[in-house]
């Protein structure tokens, strides 16, 4: 049987006694049907895991004590991902894909070229709504974090934002003398464990928005001879740095 695993942002200690929130303890209750003495884990989004049991049900809520605690194993690289709002849903899909791909953050940037143009007093909601989606997907592919999910913003704005440590990458199907492939086993790059990659809206990046990304330190590169669609692009590209970065702490060349 697969033990239940909720997120409690709080400080969490070996002993504790603590509240499951509204909707868990609903989840707990009504759906999985625990009862006290059962075992669940609970992540706080620290790097740790939580071992704890139901130590008693009443009509306002569950509460939980904490038994034990491990460390979980941290992601090898750091990887934010800059991504164009798609049109209709489709960041959904993104953004819980790139979650269990181990994307830390995502920063969400409406491109010349976007279709969405929603109002500044939109922003807020869909921001939240994202969040909600990393929180679960966090929780079901056992992460010991959370991605952070950042403001909406413009391409500039996203540029200007960025740190200046890391590998910066945005393909670009235009691109013909730089693989992603070739850059990441670079000799003098494949040492890179902070990686910024750029994916662009439906209709791609202008020749504008590409030469002021270059500006701003990154790298065009091409992810092969096929066009990709907006949302497999971004999956496609973590993979790869997964890939590549797995296969350099190995040696293995493949």
């Amino acid at each position: 049987m697969t033990i239940p695993r909720l997120y409690l942002p709080r400080v969490l200690e070996k002993g504790d006694l603590c509240a499951a929130a509204a909707d868990q303890a609903r989840y707990l209750k009504t759906v999985l049907r625990m009862k006290a003495g059962d075992p669940l884990l609970i992540f706080n989004g620290t790097g740790r895991e939580y071992e704890a049991v139901i130590r008693r049900q009443t009509a306002e809520g569950v509460e939980l004590e904490i038994t034990g605690s491990r460390l979980l194993p941290a992601a090898g690289i750091h990887v934010t991902l800059c991504q164009a709002v798609p049109k209709a849903e489709k960041m959904d899909g993104i953004i819980r894909h790139a979650t269990e791909l181990g994307a830390a953050r995502i920063i969400p940037f409406l491109a010349e070229r976007s279709v969405p143009r929603w109002q500044p007093e939109q922003f807020s909601h869909k921001r939240e709504r994202w969040r909600k989606i990393a929180l679960e997907a966090s929780r079901q592919c056992v992460r010991p974090d959370v991605t952070e999910i950042g403001e909406i913003m413009t391409f500039e704005r996203m540029l200007s934002a960025l740190p200046e440590l890391g590998l910066k990458l945005i393909p670009w199907e235009e691109e013909t003398m730089r693989g992603i492939r070739e850059v990441l086993r670079d000799p003098s790059r494949n040492g890179a464990r902070e990686f910024t990659v750029a994916i662009g809206p439906e209709g791609g990046f202008s020749v504008e928005e590409i030469e002021k990304a270059r500006r701003a330190g990154f790298l065009s590169v091409s992810l092969g001879k096929r066009v990709l669609r907006v949302e497999t692009a971004s999956l496609a590209v973590l993979a790869i740095l997964q890939y590549e970065t797995d296969s350099r702490e190995t040696g293995e060349t493949r």
